[in-house]
């Protein structure tokens, strides 16, 4: 398996590998598991467990190009499910039955963010008709791209190296690219083609390296559309490639804190009581969010209106969570989040290394309040680069991590463009899938907790994902299926100026014209008390149990941002006190039992 025999280098770009053959989907996505496993710490190595987990759906995959993205992302539910089977099992529950994961919907789970109806319109017709604006809340992501100029700053451009193109990325606020590179936004021409053009030209003034070095000193997102080999190459490509896939290590620098028992409640879900803080935005943090949320956990997302988000995510991210704003930057906003986290297990930061913990919330300061209350906590950092290496601190998006680790540049190989001409991938792939990999991290830190006590720190990054799937054991589809993909739905051309929104709405239209899947009802969830309307339709939690009750799934519908006005757990507060308390009387009606059935005649004189 993955051996020089069944892969041949090279086709899509240097240090890429393709299959000699096609595996269909659910059958590859059985291999990829025990692939995987052998590679995650931690996770059972038992081949009968992992080849329990059904995958079931069409042979071919519904995302355009070679790489194994809907794969992989079964495989990393699969995974999420199989510890969730663990933790059930930690709770004297039955392990639910077998796990069956609908590869088809991994597939759309890619798509997540645009994949929604409301009131029966899903978001293409609300879109085309402009109500899409009536029904969801801005939070000024559309200001912040309000003309062809700032739309255009996302996108791939020529540079002048030869045969090395460059991913720009204007974030949020795309002025300050702007100035650093003297492009004048009052200045955009009426169409997004004229824009590209005009970036392009100012691109092609410089070396890669000099875009680089001008990004670096301003503090922007950018990155070079490496080839897979040529970022291996890289001192944050070598610094990464250290680390596993699925991180999380136990933190030996502070005291060990006891075990931390799985919570009991009438809800079956292997989390169900564990409570979690999300301090995220965008996609990937708020994807491993929800992903916990379905399982059963308690999440509460703190945002803050100040600033920009994905608008679209507020239809099916914010599933299962208390949507909270706080404002970090005020001491009375920080005294509310510590009072939250002082009862929360898991925190997740979606933010860039070091920058919450300049805001008093960082690894070590979680760990010293987790040693005072003498329970452990669960610190999740989701990044774009990993936990160390040159780069570590450096801003990115998943167009980042796509251009870096040689996505982009095997994506436009694959379409037939030559001399590094690169491509975004068709979805937010990597941010959804690194929310995937965030959820198993996690699971697996919680499990372990309540094994052997202590804290811990778990690191995913949207980087590593993208090495991960470019692996010679995982493997590229051959040039023939990504044709019979083409002829099968029918995407129209992608290219490097294309942003990732226009992306979104062509994988919609063409899912929706040439498949199965909307008429597909168990791939979706429907609820009718969301704030959109009446009917919001989006797509359900993608693990399956043979046991309902403990099969993942949202209890409460998505919430636009900042929603909640109460800063707090669903689940109350456990008093632990009461408990010791509780666990005291136990013990001795216990004792006071096993007197009474060792001297029979002490019944009688109680009696008298």
């Amino acid at each position: 398996m993955g051996s020089q025999a069944t892969r041949t280098e090279g086709e899509y770009g240097p240090g890429s590998f393709v299959d000699a053959s096609f595996t269909p989907v659910p059958k590859e996505c059985t291999r990829l598991l025990h692939y995987l496993a052998k590679n995650t710490p931690g996770f059972t190595q038992d081949a009968a467990v992992l080849d329990a987990v059904i995958f079931e759906g069409l042979d071919y995959p519904c995302i355009p190009g070679p790489i194994k993205s809907q794969a992989m992302t079964a495989v990393l539910h699969a995974m999420a499910g199989i510890v969730g089977q663990e933790i059930l099992e930690l709770k004297g529950q039955s392990s639910a039955g077998p796990i069956t994961i609908n590869t088809d919907q991994a597939g759309l789970y890619l798509g997540t963010i645009p994949l929604f109806s409301v009131d029966g319109k899903d978001s293409l017709e609300l879109n085309a008709s402009g109500e899409i604006d009536k029904v969801m809340p801005s939070s000024n992501l559309g200001a912040a791209l309000g003309n062809t100029i700032m739309y255009r700053i996302q996108a791939i451009y020529p540079t002048k190296t030869p045969g090395v193109w460059y991913d720009w990325h204007g974030s949020t606020n795309p002025l300050p690219m702007c100035k650093a590179f003297g492009i004048d936004p009052s200045k955009a021409p009426k169409t997004n083609d004229e824009a590209y053009e005009v970036i392009s030209a100012v691109s092609q003034q410089y070396s890669y390296r000099e875009i680089e070095m001008i990004m670096m000193d301003h503090g922007l997102c950018g990155s070079p559309c490496y080839s897979p080999a040529a970022w291996r190459e890289t001192l944050t490509g070598k610094a990464l490639a250290r680390h596993s896939l699925i991180q999380y290590n136990v933190q030996k620098q502070c005291p060990t804190t006891p075990p931390v028992p799985f919570p009991t409640s009438a809800d079956k879900r292997p989390l169900a009581g564990i409570k979690v803080v999300e301090i995220a935005r965008i996609i990937a943090a708020p994807a491993c969010g929800a992903a916990l949320a379905a399982m059963g956990a308690d999440v509460v997302r703190i945002t803050s209106k100040s600033l920009v988000d994905l608008d679209l995510a507020q239809f099916s991210l914010t599933a299962g969570k208390v949507e909270a704003e706080l404002d970090l930057t005020t001491e009375e906003h920080r005294a509310q989040l510590w009072k939250l986290l002082e009862q929360a297990d898991v925190i997740i930061n979606g933010f860039r290394r070091k920058s919450i913990e300049r805001k008093g919330f960082g690894l070590n300061a979680l760990l010293e309040m987790a040693n005072k209350r003498n329970k452990g906590i669960i610190y999740v950092d989701e990044n774009c680069y990993g936990p160390d290496g040159y780069y570590a601190e450096r801003p990115g998006w998943q167009q980042i991590a796509d251009a870096a680790a040689g996505s982009s540049y095997v994506i436009g190989n694959a379409y037939g463009f030559k001399d590094g001409k690169s491509v975004l991938p068709s979805l937010p792939i990597s941010d959804m899938s690194t929310g995937a990999t965030g959820c198993v991290t996690t699971m697996l830190a919680l499990r372990d907790r309540a094994r052997f006590g202590g804290s811990y720190h778990c690191e995913v990054a949207l980087t590593k994902y993208n090495t991960t799937t470019l692996e010679e054991e995982v493997g590229l589809y051959p040039r023939e299926v990504v044709a019979k993909l083409q002829s099968m739905y029918d995407w129209p051309a992608m290219t490097p100026d294309l942003h990732v929104i226009e992306l979104f709405y062509m994988m919609v239209a063409q899912w929706k014209k040439n498949s199965p899947f909307f008429a597909q009802e168990n791939l979706w969830v429907e609820f009718t008390d969301s704030p959109y309307g009446k009917s919001l339709k989006i797509l359900a939690p993608m693990v399956r149990y043979a046991d309902q009750e403990a099969t993942p799934r949202w209890v409460d519908p998505p919430v636009p941002f900042c929603f909640h006005k109460e800063l707090a757990f669903r689940t109350p507060p456990v008093d632990e006190a009461w408990l010791a308390q509780k666990k005291w009387a136990a013990g001795v009606v216990s004792k006071v039992e096993g007197l009474l059935n060792e001297r029979p005649g002490l019944q009688g004189f109680l009696k008298q």
